[in-house]
């Protein structure tokens, strides 16, 4: 399994690097490698920085895109949770992304001059093309065309959200050309697919067809053109094996490089204050099927197999609103009640995917727990089971060339494969058995088949993609906006208006006089949905 190798680099929080340059700083080495001269640049130790950028930027922006889709909890209401300084705070969305398209032009230039170094190139293209469609997922409009050219444009205007769009279409082809070359050049600082460029390639295609289908709904013919068309080229992320995902390891020293799902709450003092599990989607894994979700007990991990009772629990109302039976205990999406001492006997995060315990009816608190994995998770950026529940959904809705039910089955079996896969190692006599899996294949493939409209069906795809898509935010947040599916979250407590959109920072609109703040309920463009039609 592969770990992080971390390059003694001097990594520069640089403030904005839409519109100022980045000052070095004296550390290990003389210059950071985002500031160095194409003379005197490393490409691989540039490229290394720009996929470690690209695991911690994804992380945080899951995690904000999870809490709202209630795949984590989420406190009090989404106006306190997305603001104009949410994008800068933890990882530094903002900062990181506009950090990954810099590298990318300073390998552009070193390959320029280099024939040799247009793999490199080619991969930092596409890390960028994921990196803004990402961003544009978030925010709609953002600087691109203008950006990391502060000489010519020190206050880059943003470039339309469908623009940007399409200008990812066009780096995607142009990295996928780089890959596809014939040069003899080696990438070794590879810390997604080491070095294997057809995995790389696949990813390109991947992605494409994320963003078609992502924009379906305001340009079908566009949508069902490309997603055939990619279908027909047969060189899509399909197998576990082929999944775009980032390894964590055990190491946490000299630096720190264990999943966060680990490092709070299986170290120190156990969990934070406000870090509970979401009941809506423990209770969708618990109770919505007559067996259990095989991925339950990976999923979460119960540190008390006591049923709690009074003060025990976080709750002033309704025993309901923080515990569901079978000692899984933890919040209601909104729920901004005060927390009594229960971070030893709260459900925490399992052993997927961040590597944490898997639950085995220990009923230990999980700094306590041996049957872990030490915090070697993973970032599930983007994984086969997506690729097979976005072809159903292309196929059910727009046509696409397959069968849609063929599709989904395939989503919801690799995903059932990839979880019990991840924690096999410390999952014991508990998990679940062939015919556990079997049975639950035969019982969403019934709810599917008892569906008689395409959107009753499309609703069992988007239930089974979110339960899937545990551990990346990003996508529930998307097919949410998209088409106010799957219809099983949780109502909120604290009820405001859904965010739209996330707002741009602070940092950026007060010293760009060419972008003003954007608001929570402005709708990205392939978002047309009517205001307010989801909570």
């Amino acid at each position: 399994m592969k770990k992080i190798r971390y390059i003694q680099l001097a990594i520069i929080a640089c403030a904005m690097l839409v519109f100022n340059s980045c000052e070095t700083t004296d550390l290990d080495l003389a210059e950071s490698p985002n500031t160095l001269t194409p003379g005197s640049a490393d490409p691989n130790f540039v490229l290394n920085q720009v996929q470690l950028d690209l695991s911690f930027m994804f992380g945080e922006m899951s995690d904000r895109s999870s809490e709202i889709t209630r795949l984590l909890y989420m406190f009090d209401g989404y106006a306190g949770n997305v603001t104009n300084t949410t994008l800068q705070t933890g990882a530094n969305i903002w900062t990181r992304a506009y950090r990954i398209n810099n590298s990318r032009l300073l390998l552009n230039t070193l390959a320029e001059s280099n024939p040799d170094l247009v793999k490199h190139r080619g991969i930092a293209s596409l890390i960028t093309a994921y990196t803004f469609v990402s961003l544009t997922d978030m925010v709609g409009d953002v600087p691109f065309s203008q950006a990391n050219n502060p000489q010519e444009f020190p206050n880059p205007e943003l470039d339309d959200d469908a623009a940007v769009y399409d200008a990812m279409f066009d780096l995607i082809d142009a990295g996928i050309a780089d890959l596809s070359g014939s040069t003899a050049n080696t990438v070794t600082q590879d810390l997604f697919y080491d070095g294997n460029l057809t995995q790389w390639i696949r990813f390109g295609n991947t992605l494409k067809l994320k963003m078609y289908n992502q924009i379906r709904n305001v340009d079908a013919a566009r949508a069902t053109t490309g997603i055939n068309q990619l279908i027909a080229q047969g060189n899509l992320i399909e197998t576990i094996g082929d999944d775009f995902q980032f390894q964590f390891s055990t190491n946490g020293s000299p630096v720190e490089s264990r999943h966060r799902f680990f490092t709070n709450p299986y170290l120190g003092g156990g969990a934070s204050v406000v870090l509970y599990m979401n009941n809506g989607f423990m209770r969708l894994l618990k109770d919505s099927q007559p067996m259990p979700d095989p991925r339950l007990r990976y999923y979460f991990y119960r540190q008390s197999l006591t049923d709690p009772m009074g003060d025990d629990l976080p709750c002033t109302t309704t025993l309901t609103e923080c515990y569901i039976g079978d000692f899984y205990w933890g919040r209601q999406h909104g729920d901004s009640q005060g927390v009594p001492a229960d971070n030893l006997a709260r459900t925490i995060y399992g052993v997927y995917p961040g590597g944490g315990a898997f639950d085995n009816d220990n009923g230990v608190p999980g700094i306590n727990s041996t049957n872990n994995l030490g915090g070697a998770g993973i970032n599930p950026i983007y994984l086969s089971s997506f690729t097979k529940f976005t072809l159903a959904e292309a196929a059910l809705m727009l046509g696409t060339t397959g069968d849609a039910r063929t599709l989904f089955e395939e989503g919801v079996r690799n995903s059932l494969s990839k979880v019990t896969g991840f924690g096999a190692a410390v999952a014991g006599n508990l998990a679940p058995s062939a015919t556990d899996i079997e049975d639950y294949v035969t019982e969403v493939l019934s709810d599917y088949d008892a569906e008689t409209t395409n959107d009753g069906r499309l609703n069992i795809i988007l239930r089974e993609f979110y339960i899937a898509s545990y551990g990346n935010g990003l996508e529930s947040y998307n097919f949410y906006r998209k088409t106010g599916l799957p219809n099983v979250l949780q109502a909120s407590i604290s009820p405001s208006p859904f965010p739209r959109s996330f707002i741009l920072p602070t940092d950026e609109t007060l010293v760009n006089p060419n972008i003003d703040s954007n608001f929570l309920t402005d709708q990205v463009f392939w978002d047309d949905n009517p205001a307010n039609f989801i909570d």
